[in-house]
């Protein structure tokens, strides 16, 4: 569920819009006009005192509830949501929750498929470029990565590529030091 504020005849009027997912595509439809209110506070404290009066709202709540897991893995829908979501009792809690969960699951999968493309398991062209043995720590890594961009900044008069090289290198070598732990 989502609550949005719509331009209307010159006034902001704000609605409350219920995201649901029928044959797999994202629908969206305004469930309460909630009317005119100065700013998103003011307008969620009446969308709230009305989802605890009105059968109709709470039990589209309770939809939106059941439904959320299933909507929020359209990434339109998502980004919507994180744009206008509101706090229902709990339910945007949970959409939180499982956004987190899923973006985290999203970071994990892309880590692994990374480690995974390391040659022989060790990227040593990386630490090579540094100067660093390959069990050298984060601050190893900083300390000889900020050595080195001193010695091959353009504006010190190092070459572009080399710096090009380095920072990627570098960012190699410290992803695989935090990665290796």
């Amino acid at each position: 569920m989502l609550l949005m504020a719509i331009e209307q005849d010159d006034r902001i009027i704000w609605v409350v819009v219920e995201q649901h997912r029928p044959k797999g595509r994202i629908r969206s439809r305004i469930v309460l006009h909630l009317g005119q209110y100065r700013d998103r506070d003011e307008a969620e404290a009446a969308f709230l005192d009305r989802l605890q009066t009105s059968p109709m709202l709470h039990a589209v709540a309770e939809r939106w509830a059941a439904n959320a897991e299933d909507v929020l893995t359209d990434r339109k829908a998502r980004a919507r949501f994180l744009l206008h979501g509101v706090s229902t009792g709990g339910i945007a809690e949970y959409a939180d929750d499982f956004l987190l969960k899923r973006e985290q699951q999203e970071r994990q999968a892309r880590e692994r498929a990374r480690a995974a493309s390391w040659p022989a398991g060790i990227p040593s062209v990386a630490f090579a470029t540094l100067g660093l043995p390959t069990a050298a720590s984060l601050a190893e890594i900083k300390a000889a990565y900020r050595r080195r961009a001193f010695l091959l900044h353009p504006d010190r008069g190092g070459d572009h590529a080399a710096m090009v090289a380095l920072n990627a290198a570098y960012e190699d070598a410290a992803w695989y030091a935090e990665w290796r732990g």
